[in-house]
């Protein structure tokens, strides 16, 4: 993901569990994961190609502040002349780039390892820098939209530097009604800190203070649970493993379960602040409407599914028949269906396969990913503290980089092509746009790691000859749907609806959270799904959650993704012209156009439907190969 983590399951009643049931064990008698010292050099990130010491982040610190005095001077005069515009524009890019640099450092330093205070406390400023720097050019959008439609038109037409930033301007006319005066853009500025605040406990808590403790695996040996173990863990053939994960995974957020529900609630309480605020009927409108995305294609995405979920049902199914089961558990959802063929992928060799599957995309990014490969762009393994999940970051002055948690899964593979993707599409960004335009709509960021991935498929199902392998990669491409369409389509749906009923008025509790969180799965996984309790928490360890309505648009970004990939497997020069094309757009245009130009439009509901045909061929095919 871009500046993502991922994954959780199901709903809690009341139990209470100590961590302490599972018996604790010396670092020589357990498997633990490893220090970060243990890991060579060649699987970890530069981020010295960033700063080379901390004293260069000091300093460009320091650069920061200095500037705020030249903001002051611009206070108020940005409608005098084109140049004066011009001057506070190109300055506040150029400040922006370099505070994007400090803070991506800062943040990429702690992920290495969260239990570090000093990038604790290098974050902390960071973000600090950021709330004073939003508060001291928080005058400047309210001064451009002060500016007669007339008069500004007449100064992107007479001053030439401003041709490139047209469209941002025009953009703002277009929210004219939701920037509020200059002083109260200040105080929204000023709530910069306290906005964070709910995310930054979520991470704290999530990343380094949790603890899973140890479970048995399948030769009895005891081993460290901890996030990347677990999603491998819970593939495991024997289902007294994955239910006792399953179990310790969920239930190390007991202890924490009132307070992670007023965390989130929290979290919803700001959205809410800042949607009425600027005077947006709702919450979901304030966080679309940034990137022009009309409510529409939220709503028709959860109407779309809802009503064809029986392709999800059908799979349910087959897999309590195929796993010969009583019950289905959410623990028995990931074990593979073909457990013989499941495949072990050491990192070298992921890497050469991505780029096998990524071909169709070209010499061009074929030459820029093995660039990324060799030249520090990827921290691979997973190491004591280290953040979790896996996502791209960078800034528009430095490379990509990747953060990987790679423990040798199919499923990691396909991480590694689904990053890179979001890094390619980085890499091409900066590489045409300006800073202005340099960040990615998610609703388009998802896309570009999506198209590896279905890409990636395609090439493996073409060229696996071995049936039993066929049908297990057959098995994960309908997982990755899964995965990306329907359960994100999941969290969406209830993602909307705690944020409806508080600003309905109703109070939001972790009992209601999870009640609600219970019936929605349920619906999606229809009657054979048996919901464990313990599996009832989940909504309160995804950290989507924080990010605004984010999640949706990973169930876009698959729709679109497999229309683009369709027409790139095709190999047509065209198509795949189209495609780099807007890769390199950034935010150039609205996204819906963006889509629209490469040749899927969201607005519609087929590309949401082929998907869910998609999925149902591929349940059909799997029926007759087990067969």
């Amino acid at each position: 993901m871009h500046r993502s983590k991922q994954l959780a399951s199901f709903y809690l009643l009341a139990i209470v569990v100590a961590l302490s049931f599972y018996p604790t064990f010396s670092q020589s008698e357990v498997n633990s994961v490893p220090q970060r010292s243990e890991i060579e050099e060649r699987y970890k990130w530069k981020l010295e190609d960033i700063y080379a010491s901390n004293q260069l982040w000091e300093q460009d610190f320091k650069k920061v502040e200095s500037l705020f005095p030249l903001f002051e001077n611009l206070k108020g005069k940005l409608s005098e002349s084109a140049q004066t515009l011009l001057s506070g524009l190109v300055l506040r890019d150029s400040l922006s780039n370099i505070l994007d640099r400090l803070y991506v450092y800062a943040n990429m330093r702690r992920d290495e390892d969260n239990r570090v205070p000093l990038y604790q406390e290098l974050s902390d400023r960071a973000g600090s820098l950021q709330t004073r720097v939003n508060q001291a050019l928080s005058y400047i959008e309210p001064e451009i939209t002060s500016i007669a439609d007339s008069t500004l038109a007449r100064f992107i037409k007479t001053k030439s530097g401003l041709t490139i930033y047209r469209h941002y301007l025009e953009d703002l006319l277009r929210t004219k009604a939701h920037i509020l005066p200059a002083p109260e853009e200040e105080i929204l500025a000023l709530a910069g800190d306290l906005a964070r605040g709910s995310q930054n406990v979520f991470e704290m808590l999530d990343n380094a203070d949790i603890k899973y403790g140890t479970i048995k695996d399948e030769e009895g040996k005891e081993l460290e649970l901890s996030k990347a173990r677990y999603q491998k863990i819970i593939e495991s053939t024997d289902r007294r493993v994955r239910q006792e994960a399953n179990y310790a995974f969920n239930s190390a957020y007991r202890p924490y379960y009132n307070t992670l529900g007023a965390n989130l609630s929290a979290n919803v309480s700001k959205h809410i602040f800042f949607a009425k605020s600027r005077k947006y009927s709702s919450s979901l409108q304030a966080s679309l409407d940034a990137n022009n995305i009309p409510v529409s294609v939220y709503h028709n995405l959860i109407k779309t599914i809802n009503a064809n979920l029986k392709p999800l049902h059908r799979y349910a199914s087959l897999r309590k028949k195929v796993l010969k089961l009583d019950q289905l558990h959410p623990f028995d959802l990931y074990v593979p269906l073909v457990p013989e063929a499941k495949m072990e992928i050491p990192y070298e060799k992921a890497k050469q396969t991505v780029i096998s599957g990524l071909a169709p995309l070209g010499k061009t990014y074929l030459d820029d990913l093995n660039e990324g490969f060799g030249a520090g762009w990827i921290d691979v393994h997973e190491t004591q503290g280290k953040g979790s999940g896996a996502y791209c970051w960078g800034s528009y002055s430095t490379h990509p980089y990747v953060l990987l948690n790679y423990n040798n899964t199919l499923e990691d593979m396909f991480t590694i092509a689904h990053e890179l993707g979001h890094a390619l599409n980085s890499l091409y960004t900066n590489g045409k746009q300006p800073y202005i335009y340099s960040d990615h709509a998610t609703f388009v960021a998802e896309v570009a790691s999506v198209t590896n991935e279905v890409l990636l498929m395609k090439e493996l199902l073409r060229t696996t000859s071995d049936p039993r392998q066929k049908l297990y990669l057959t098995n994960y491409f309908i997982e990755l749907i899964r995965g990306t369409f329907y359960q994100q389509a999941l969290y969406a749906e209830f993602e909307l609806a705690i944020h409806e009923r508080a600003e309905k008025g109703e109070a939001l509790s972790s009992e209601s959270m999870s009640q609600l969180y219970r019936e929605i799965v349920q619906k999606y996984w229809g009657p054979e799904l048996v919901i464990d309790s313990v599996n009832t928490i989940a909504w309160a360890r995804v950290p989507h959650f924080y990010y605004n309505f984010y999640v949706f648009q990973y169930a876009t970004g698959q729709a679109a993704g497999v229309a683009l990939a369709e027409n790139l497997s095709l190999r047509d020069p065209q198509a795949q012209k189209r495609y780099l094309d807007f890769l390199a757009a950034g935010s150039s245009d609205y996204p819906i156009n963006l889509l629209k130009t490469a040749g899927v439009d969201m607005i519609q509901p087929e590309p949401v439907l082929a998907v869910i045909e998609l999925f149902d061929d591929l349940v059909g095919q799997m029926e007759q190969l087990l067969d």
